[in-house]
């Protein structure tokens, strides 16, 4: 016979048969490799989507409180004492509110409301006032809170 020897069916099949057991680990690494790497893509979406979230309550947590500056700024003097939405510091007056929207769900604040009274001049009496508002933005763990102060005087 030699050089030349013939190949049985058997011989055949028993090395097909240890190629198909490393096919399969091959596999089996490959398809943990490619869970590993979907399981980390899929954290980093959810961790982005979270701050993501944080930094549109930020937002609009700042925009609330411009808004606040904005009603001190054109609240009438004369008002301002009987004014049942602020408390003479260091009483306040504290509400929920509700400061955006998203697609998911309502973006509520507390705010808190209260004001200084200052006396400029003892002769003529003239008064002062400092308004200042408190928008306070809890998610969670975190507390964000804008704040919104206005002097006003006669």
């Amino acid at each position: 016979m030699g050089r030349w020897t013939i190949l049985t069916r058997k011989d055949t099949c028993d090395r097909y048969a240890r190629k198909g057991g490393y096919s399969l680990i091959e596999l089996t690494v490959t398809l943990c490799l490619l869970m590993a790497i979907a399981l980390f893509g899929l954290k980093t979406m959810i961790s982005g989507s979270t701050l993501q979230n944080w930094v549109i309550g930020q937002s609009m947590t700042d925009a609330y409180a411009g808004i606040e500056t904005a009603w001190a700024e054109r609240e009438v003097f004369a008002n301002i004492p009987t004014d049942a939405t602020r408390g003479v510091y260091p009483a306040s007056v504290t509400t929920q509110v509700q400061i955006g929207q998203t697609p998911f769900k309502s973006v509520n604040a507390t705010l808190i409301r209260t004001y200084h009274v200052y006396t400029l001049d003892a002769v003529t009496g003239a008064l002062s006032y400092l308004l200042e508002s408190y928008v306070v933005y809890t998610d969670g763990q975190r507390k964000y809170c804008k704040v919104s102060k206005v002097y006003r005087s006669e």
